[in-house]
């Protein structure tokens, strides 16, 4: 127990050492990029066993629940209709090219196809590990070590393109809660009672849509739950940009512990070609951002982390932190996932009863 809370405290440290360096450098996110960079380089240079608890995990999702769902309104929900054309054409051509490098991957590597396949899925980490309780004959360091280093990968160089190339801003107004100020000015509007009841109705939106077995239910409880308080016009103010640093920083360390190529055989190799993939995917995330923006006329900001291959929790964090509207990017994120979640798993019982026949 004593060796846990050290590895806790160590990878606590570590995570914020990545925060302050990645602050001075100026680079976007610093709190979600620096951390999870500097865990996942930390752990992977010294083989020490770092420690982050799970409950920080679900925190952080709960809290990016409620945040994006402060950004929806009765106006976002009717404008959603609009793009469900393009949500359907955006996730088939993702989900079809992914695949593609799924196949790919598994020639060059000598890797088993359904694993390869399954691990280039764009869909959430969590989520898609939930496959290997339903499939069998799968990989799950393969997947494990594809799905992480994607979602590294894409979170790292999304908030990059999105600032540095792009131009967006990451503390633009569009970002809920960007103004720790306005935030803060919102809550000491409300009854206290309500610094109590808030939190409770957050969780046990996430409690019940865990039970009733809903996808992302910790993100997706309290966001339901905050959108039925602002279409009611109950107040629900932004959260404080200490929350959402603190949300980012518990992500951060999570995804960076992730990382643990070396239990793949030749893993070097394989990460080569892993980072190819990651950056054909991400292209091909950014070209359909591209297409989206002018079809809708979204900020490419806003288009790009909607199409991007990354997780729902991250690229609406990473909405929410450079000024994006988080309202669409998770409405492409989530849609997304859930097409993932209801019909990728028929594709891979079937793949992998006719490779296992094979």
């Amino acid at each position: 127990m004593v060796s846990k809370w050290l590895g806790f405290v160590e990878a606590l440290v570590v995570a914020l050492v990545g925060v302050t360096i990645f602050t001075v450098i100026h680079i976007p996110l610093p709190w979600l990029i620096g951390s999870l960079v500097m865990v996942a380089v930390w752990s992977l240079s010294t083989q020490r066993e770092l420690y982050w608890p799970f409950l920080f995990r679900k925190i952080a999702m709960i809290l990016l629940g409620y945040l994006i769902g402060t950004s929806f309104t009765k106006e976002t929900l009717i404008q959603m209709g609009d793009h469900i054309p393009s949500m359907v054409m955006v996730t088939a051509l993702t989900v079809v090219f992914s695949l593609l490098l799924g196949v790919a991957f598994s020639k060059l590597t000598g890797l088993d196809l359904p694993s390869c396949m399954i691990g280039s899925v764009p869909g959430g980490l969590s989520q898609i590990m939930v496959l290997l309780d339903e499939a069998k004959g799968l990989n799950p360091t393969v997947i494990t070590f594809l799905q992480t280093m994607r979602v590294m990968g894409i979170v790292i160089a999304v908030p990059i393109v999105t600032v540095y190339v792009i131009g967006s801003d990451p503390n633009g107004a569009a970002s809920p809660g960007a103004n720790g100020g306005e935030a803060s000015a919102g809550w000491l509007e409300l009854p206290i009672y309500t610094y109590i009841l808030y939190p409770l109705i957050m969780v046990a939106g996430a409690w019940l849509f865990s039970r009733l077995r809903v996808p992302a239910a910790l993100l997706l409880g309290p966001m339901v739950v905050t959108i039925a308080l602002n279409v009611t016009e109950i107040p629900a103010p932004a959260l404080p940009v200490s929350f959402i640093d603190l949300a980012q920083l518990f992500i951060g360390v999570h995804i960076g512990l992730q990382m643990k190529p070396r239990e793949l055989p030749n893993w070097k190799k394989i990460m080569v070609y892993t980072l190819v993939t990651i950056v054909l995917l991400v292209l091909f995330g950014f070209g359909l951002g591209y297409g989206l923006a002018h079809l809708y006329e979204l900020s490419y900001g806003t288009a790009l982390l909607s199409t991007a291959p990354g997780g729902m929790v991250e690229m609406g964090l990473t909405a929410v932190a450079v000024g994006g509207d988080a309202s669409v990017v998770t409405s492409y994120q989530l849609f997304r996932l859930l097409v993932i979640i209801l019909l990728v798993p028929l594709f891979f019982k079937w793949l992998t009863k006719r490779y296992s026949d094979g």
